[in-house]
This record gives C-alpha cells, structure tokens and sequence, in this order.
C-alpha cells in the first residue's frame, strides 16, 4: 500500500532527503512540502488529508506542537511524526501530549527514518482492520438475528464465529498486557473478560463514552463471564481492586521504560494513550528520586480501558 506524506521543515537539505528515503524505498509519495508554519498551512493539510505529515519542531511561524494541537482540533485521522535535534524531555512530552504519533531526530538517519515510519504504517494499518472487525461482527449480528428467526423454537445454536472472535480478542488483548508487563497480575484476566464483553456490545464506542460508573461495566462483566472462574471472591470490590492494581503496576512499568529511554517503543506507543501524560512523569520522577511516601500520581482506569480496547481491536500489539 501506497501512503500520501506531506513535509512540513525549514530546512531545505531535510525535506530533499525525508523525499528522497520515501521515494527510493517505495513508500508512496510526498504530495506537499513546506518550509514553515506560515499562512494557512492547516487548511492546506486538511485539503491534502496525507496519511503521514512529517513535521519540524522548531522553525518559523508556528511551531510543529501547535501545528499538531491544531491538526487534532480539526479531527486529522492522518498520523504526526515529528523531526527535532531538540532531545528536551519537556518539549518531547508536549509534542506526544498533542498527538504526535512518533519522533525522528536530526542529522537524519536512513535507518531511524525507515524504522519509525514502518512502526507508523503498521499502526494505520491496523487501525484499518479495526473497520473489518466491526464489519465482522456487524454479519454475526446480522447471522445470529437470522438464526433467531430460523430457529423460533428458541433453542441454543452453536456461534463458530462468535468463538473465533473472542479467541482473537483474548489474544490481542494478552499480548498487549504482555507488553505492559501485567500478564501475571491477577487483573489481567479480568481486564481479559472486559476485553471480550465490550467487543459483543452492538455500539461499542457510543457505550464505552455513556457508561457513567465503571462498577457498571463491572456488574456486567461479572454476570456474563466471571462467577465460578476464582475460588476468591468475584464481587465488584474486588474486581474493581484487581484492575486497579495492574493499572497501576503498567504505570510503573512504562515510567521505568520512559526513565531509561524516552524513546523506548513500548514507552512511545502506550504511555501517551493509556495514562495521562503529566502523571505518567510525576511517576518517573518518583521513581527517580526513589521516593519512599506512598506516590501521588493517579490513574485514570476508563482511560486505560478506553484505550486498550481501541489497541485490541485495531489489532494492535
């Protein structure tokens, strides 16, 4: 598949050789550059609507962090990568604060350059296959209610797809603890559980944006799938504590990430979307300082949910 880029630096030897990589190895094909943030350089992107738009940090008029915040305004679905030499800690959490998908730094370098775009790629394809899942699940509705009315009796008929689905659900949605490191954690299996319920609800997104109290999304959870899977208590409380705790450990896990390499891929992909950005650094400073007092960040678990179903279902790992 081919991809539209446009190039947005004021350096001209930059944007030639950005060109250049995604000519020669066949990535599709820079539909624009400009030289800076001037004019009316976000109508021009939303006339294009490119896949990718490569963009500077620091150059004149607006700079790539407002060029972000202002694409994302206007409801860009392209993806944003951004080009610096600046390796400022703050600056790079403002620019994955407003959107940035991922970070090329200067000089340019052949093999970051084809490295970071392939992560890119990957993702928007993905998220592609997250419109084939919904399609998927959209005829197994459409199948079971035509099973409903061949089968007025009432009777139970076997759901081959059904099943296929919630294993490739169950999957994704295990790889994905993997890579926060709370596979073992006695919440991930009910973060599983949650995973698979929520891809059966006929408007997934509409109810995840209306459920007003988690211990809801809990109560239903526990009805369908968790009675009589722990010898422990299943109650709601408990449930609840459970997920909270592997939250809270996959926040620790990807601060420590973030503190020995900003631009660690599981720290890049995740960090940004599962947790809040500030709190995610409050909690890389407490591990820096090796704080002793209980910590004072928090975590925000319909975000977590939120966005690790989004991952699950866009076939994400």
């Amino acid at each position: 598949m081919d991809y539209s880029f446009i190039i947005i630096d004021d350096d001209v030897a930059c944007r030639r050789m950005l060109g250049r990589i995604i000519e020669k190895e066949h990535l599709g094909e820079v539909v624009a550059e400009f030289s800076d943030g001037r004019g009316d350089i976000i109508s021009k992107i939303m006339h294009e609507l490119p896949d990718i738009v490569l963009i500077d940090l620091l150059m004149p008029g607006e700079d790539g962090i407002e060029i972000a915040k202002k694409l994302k305004e206007r409801a860009f679905q392209g993806k944003i990568v951004m080009i610096s030499q600046v390796e400022n800690k703050e600056m790079v959490a403002q620019a994955y604060s407003a959107g940035i998908e991922f970070y090329i730094t200067k000089p340019i370098n052949r093999i970051e350059v084809l490295s970071v775009l392939g992560r890119v790629m990957e993702r928007i394809e993905m998220q592609e296959s997250f419109l084939k899942v919904r399609s998927s699940l959209e005829a197994l509705d459409s199948i079971n209610h035509m099973a409903r009315k061949l089968n007025p009796s009432g009777k139970s008929m076997p759901p081959p797809l059904q099943q296929d689905n919630e294993d490739i659900i169950r999957n994704r949605t295990m790889e994905i603890l993997s890579d926060l490191g709370i596979i073992g954690e006695p919440g991930s299996h009910d973060l599983v559980q949650i995973m698979i319920f929520l891809s059966t609800v006929p408007d997934t997104e509409k109810y995840l944006g209306q459920f007003r109290h988690l211990k809801e999304l809990y109560s239903a959870v526990q009805r369908k799938y968790l009675k009589g899977d722990y010898k422990e208590s299943t109650d709601i409380r408990t449930i609840e504590q459970r997920i909270r705790r592997a939250v809270k450990h996959s926040m620790e896990n990807l601060a420590a990430l973030g503190l020995e390499d900003y631009y660690n891929p599981y720290f890049e992909r995740y960090g940004s979307k599962f947790f809040d950005f500030n709190e995610l650094r409050q909690k890389m400073r407490e591990l820096k300082e090796e704080r002793k007092e209980p910590s004072k960040t928090r975590v925000n678990i319909k975000q977590f949910i939120n966005a690790l179903y989004m991952e699950v279902v866009s076939g994400k790992k």
